[in-house]
């Protein structure tokens, strides 16, 4: 049985709507929990949106899950959304740039590496050698990280020829995660060689379709940013900017990134603390290209999903990768071009950067000049954090000191960075204060 809110304003609060705190709010009130959620921005799904313009959505992260998502699946289910996934097209077939030529790869096939024309022999030997103890982990959980805490002992690179990380692994990690294996984690590997299985799914109309369901019956208050939070005897005061007076909680949830959340949280238990300020995040800056036909390019009898430009490639160009979206067009295409991790992006304006990124694009594709128009410029300073070797063992930590107090965390860097990740946070979050404000 749950206390009553007797001199509190809500039982909970959970700062910050994405999917983690939209996650935790929902959960803590089906639990019947009287719960309010704050978000700084004027929307909810954080990361999680889809943007919609005339004849096209544009997606900014978290866009696919596969069949071992179970959580990011249960929730599509109990929100009516089940129905309307659909396997993409090129799912996990890439194109990765080698030379004056392209070689091709099916990320999604534990053969991949066998045929992967850019690599040599002792480059397909030491991808094997380090895949072995990898696919022997079998994870309970893949949106949970602590589950390979075992593996969190070196880089994912460390046993790999630099080929092999450069040209195969450096693929994925670079254009999803706009990060260099060299900085991940061998447990971050280990779990992507379990979660890249199966057909790459995603929500026909965008992912903004979940987020939205999600925040359909929360009680939440938008353009809200919050000071800071402050334990007090048995519950927490929550100090809003441009209010007078804190808001009144038996518990609070903060669902924000980890730097912001330590910021937040200034009284922080010592290892929650070493977790929250030694976590980095990636960014990543693209630009979605419109044009007039679709480009289809086919390998193997396979269509192909993405284009890879990896850091040996990049040169003195800017393009990182495409990503062909054409089915979030109305008609004619759609590219998701993001430039390489290295390439100096952020220094350089909206415009500057689109103008390089299609040149580059129309190079590698000459059948596209003329072919576009339109160009969207999208920007995430704070895209997704970086598991370095260690920080799953801090993570772990970190988690142990949570469950008795009256302040929690979600969201990716609590457990996993892929949107199942960011789901299971939420999930894990609801459940010890839930558990935490019963045992009172």
């Amino acid at each position: 049985m749950v206390p009553s809110t007797d001199g509190y304003d809500v039982d909970a609060v959970v700062v910050g709507a994405g999917i983690a705190g939209l996650v935790a709010a929902r959960q803590l009130t089906a639990q019947g929990l009287s719960t309010m959620v704050l978000e700084r921005e004027g929307h909810v799904g954080g990361r999680i949106q889809t943007v919609r313009r005339p004849g096209v959505y544009l997606e900014h992260g978290g866009i696919f899950h596969t069949l071992g998502y179970r959580a990011m699946r249960q929730l599509l289910a109990e929100v009516g959304l089940a129905d309307e996934v659909v396997a993409t097209e090129g799912g996990f077939n890439a194109a990765v740039r080698d030379g004056a030529g392209w070689q091709h790869v099916d990320y999604g096939s534990l053969t991949g590496p066998l045929r992967f024309g850019a690599l040599g022999w002792k480059d397909r030997l030491s991808i094997l050698r380090a895949a072995v103890p990898a696919l022997l982990a079998r994870p309970a959980d893949l949106g949970d990280l602590t589950t390979l805490l075992r593996l969190d002992t070196r880089s994912a690179a460390d046993g790999l020829t630099k080929r092999a990380a450069s040209y195969f692994t450096a693929g994925p990690h670079e254009f999803l995660w706009g990060t260099a294996t060299e900085r991940l984690s061998f447990a971050m590997l280990a779990l992507q060689l379990h979660v890249f299985r199966g057909e790459l799914r995603e929500v026909r109309g965008g992912i903004g379709r979940l987020t939205d369901a999600l925040a359909a019956d929360l009680n939440i208050r938008t353009a809200t940013s919050v000071e800071r939070i402050e334990s007090v005897g048995d519950g927490v005061l929550v100090h809003q900017q441009g209010r007078l007076g804190p808001l009144r909680a038996r518990a609070v949830v903060l669902a924000v990134p980890a730097d912001v959340a330590a910021s937040l949280w200034p009284g922080a238990p010592a290892a929650v603390r070493r977790h929250l300020t030694s976590m980095d995040y990636s960014r990543i800056d693209y630009v979605y290209l419109r044009t007039n036909q679709p480009l289809r390019i086919r390998a193997g009898g396979k269509v192909i999903g993405i284009e890879v430009i990896t850091e040996p490639e990049v040169g003195g160009s800017t393009l990182g990768g495409i990503y062909f979206a054409d089915g979030w067009a109305d008609d004619g295409g759609l590219l998701l071009v993001t430039a390489s991790p290295g390439a100096g992006a952020e220094h350089l304006g909206d415009t500057e950067l689109a103008d390089r990124l299609q040149a580059d694009v129309e190079k590698l594709h000459p059948d596209l000049v003329g072919q576009v128009t339109d160009r969207i410029v999208m920007r995430h300073h704070r895209y997704t954090p970086t598991f370095s070797p260690g920080s799953v063992r801090r993570l772990a930590a970190a988690r142990e000191q949570l469950p008795s107090g009256r302040i929690d965390l979600a969201g990716d860097h609590m457990t996993a960075p892929w949107v199942e990740g960011a789901v299971r946070s939420g999930q894990l979050a609801a459940t010890r204060v839930h558990i935490s404000l019963r045992n009172r």
